[in-house]
């Protein structure tokens, strides 16, 4: 796993010298994704956000962070021998927030028990292009839906929602169209704790 990015010491330093917290206590996450005693990194453009927990919330868009089967030791970027960027049909995850920021959820993609992305309420769409993760025949998306420490819902609403859309499409000079829904996954406002759903798919 490699980052690189001063932000995030510069952050640290300043916090610990304003409130007396044991480092012990701080957890860090990047991009929604807990990266506590990660040692050795710099990552650059980045925001840092300390919670009132005292936690560390690294947002930079630049970097993702893999894990395998969600264990804590990191995973290398898929390469040429374990991925297929070949296949004839195109596979998307598409998100859809109905009002930004409500859910307070955060959704982690998992891609044959490899991490590959966090998305965000704070963002109405996001498009994800799978193919370059994907195999050739039998593949596993999973979805995992959690609210970082210190996020909550913002609404009381049913209606206020993050949902997920598995599909096979085409995509081409920035329109994207959905030929086969292949999964859906959802969550709300009032959804208490961890969601989580696993699809499989005959990638082609």
């Amino acid at each position: 796993m490699r980052y690189h990015q001063k932000a995030l010491m510069v952050g640290i330093t300043a916090f610990l010298l304003c409130n007396v917290v044991p480092v012990a206590a701080l957890e860090v996450y990047l991009n929604g994704v807990q990266i506590s005693g990660a040692k050795d990194q710099v990552i650059d453009k980045a925001k840092v956000v300390l919670d009132k927990d005292g936690n560390v919330h690294i947002t930079a868009p630049d970097y993702k962070v893999r894990e395998v089967g969600g264990g804590t030791n990191p995973s290398p970027p898929p390469t040429a021998e374990t991925t297929n960027a070949n296949l004839k049909k195109k596979y998307f995850v598409v998100s859809d927030v109905t009002r930004t920021k409500m859910t307070g959820y955060h959704i982690q993609i998992i891609v044959n028990n490899k991490f590959l992305k966090t998305l965000s309420d704070d963002i109405s769409q996001h498009v994800v292009e799978l193919n370059n993760y994907l195999k050739e025949g039998t593949n596993t998306i999973s979805f995992r839906a959690t609210r970082p420490k210190g996020k909550s819902a913002q609404s009381t609403l049913a209606s206020d929602t993050f949902s997920i859309v598995l599909g096979e499409g085409k995509g081409e000079g920035g329109t994207l169209s959905i030929d086969d829904v292949l999964g859906e996954f959802k969550v709300t406002a009032i959804d208490r704790g961890e969601k989580s759903k696993t699809f499989t798919i005959q990638a082609r």
